[in-house]
């Protein structure tokens, strides 16, 4: 007999982090015995990655919070399809997840991956307290903040650790002739920034940073700032305003190379990898992908990232919303390489430890079977 079946259900529409590790989880539960199929809405781009991967999906208009054409649709697919385990990544996903748990004995997930204040009156209250069997949250201050608001009891909030495929991420990866290609000069560091180009993601202040240090290179090797992301059409005004922020450095110093799914060619490429969040960060797998392909990392003191570093050990945290505290942290590994070397070690025993994909997988399993558990489903199926 197979494992346990699962669904996960998300209504977003953008593309993410968020909605890339629901694929990656999908894809390695389905490939190790546990059906897993991504409830989504027609359109989505969650949605389209997933077929285009091959990955069992269900396409659902997820309207409103309670409306009739998307909960009997969803209860047909979930009796159809014997789903043991609904994990809901969103608000309008949780509270379907919680008629869910109340008409049926489907054991109901509620997954939480940023650390926004989280809404607790009236019926968003009532949806945390009453509407799931187990919470998964992305970072320890996410659960911290449940439990504070009195949302979640400790024993049912599991934290799932960022994890990433070691394969994939390791010290060997061979960035080729990207260098070239980019025309970066050898010799060059390479100061990199990855993530969607958004306000809370703090581009701004890594190339004002990057200006800093290019305009003041006394004592510092020479140097290339590499942006790795996309905006959203929500996000394009914001996307100028950073790259008119890049001066006369744009394209020749400081390169925006857009998305790209091949990140690790881009990691190995870089000595250095700066995360300068200013809000909604929980624990990034960027971390854990960096850490494991041995790059210094430099980070914002925002939501989850202070548990993924330890400052001056694993990596350097800095003030978020300040040019000057990322220009002085690159600065100094720059100027330290024996201490840099020492921090890059640290931190990917570290990550050999608690940031595999393995890791992260194994953890999120268990709490699938507390839910199940507390939900009173059999437990009997071979896992």
């Amino acid at each position: 007999m197979s494992g346990f079946r699962i669904a996960h259900i998300e209504s977003s529409m953008d593309w993410g982090g968020q909605e890339l590790r629901i694929i990656e989880q999908t894809e390695w539960l389905n490939a190790r015995g546990y059906p897993t199929t991504i409830v989504a809405r027609p359109l989505s781009k969650i949605l389209e990655q997933a077929q285009r991967r091959g990955l069992p999906t269900f396409t659902l208009p997820l309207r409103g919070s309670a409306h009739p054409s998307t909960l009997i649709p969803l209860l047909r697919f979930l009796k159809r399809e014997r789903i043991d385990v609904l994990d809901c990544h969103g608000s309008r996903d949780s509270f379907y997840g919680a008629l869910v748990k109340g008409l049926t004995s489907i054991a109901v997930v509620r997954s939480r991956h940023v650390t926004d204040p989280i809404k607790d009156r009236g019926w968003h209250g009532f949806v945390w307290r009453s509407g799931n069997h187990g919470v998964l949250v992305t970072a320890i201050k996410i659960r911290e903040m449940l439990i504070a608001q009195e949302l979640a009891t400790p024993e049912r909030v599991t934290v799932v650790p960022a994890g990433v495929d070691s394969a994939r991420f390791h010290p060997t990866v061979d960035s080729g002739d990207l260098r070239k290609t980019l025309g970066i000069e050898d010799g060059k560091k390479v100061i990199a920034n990855i993530g969607m180009i958004r306000p809370d993601k703090g581009q701004r202040y890594f190339v004002k940073a990057a200006r800093m240090l290019l305009d003041n290179p006394e004592g510092l090797p020479p140097l290339a700032f590499i942006q790795v992301g996309e905006a959203t059409t929500q996000t394009a005004v914001y996307r100028e305003e950073v790259l008119e922020a890049a001066g006369e450095a744009l394209g020749k110093d400081i390169l925006f190379l857009g998305y790209q799914s091949d990140i690790e060619r881009y990691l190995a490429l870089a000595d250095i990898v700066v995360i300068a969040s200013i809000g909604t960060e929980a624990q990034t797998r960027l971390i854990a992908q960096a850490t494991l392909m041995r790059r210094n990392i430099i980070a914002t003191r925002v939501g989850g990232l202070p548990e993924m570093i330890t400052d001056g050990e694993t990596g350097v945290l800095c003030a978020p919303e300040s040019m000057e505290s990322l220009s002085a942290a690159i600065r100094a590994l720059l100027s330290s390489p024996l201490q840099a070397a020492k921090m890059r070690d640290a931190a990917f025993e570290r990550a050999q430890r608690e940031m595999t994909f393995e890791h992260m997988m194994n953890v999120m399993i268990e709490a699938y079977r507390c839910a199940m558990a507390r939900a009173g489903r059999s437990m009997n199926k071979k896992t």
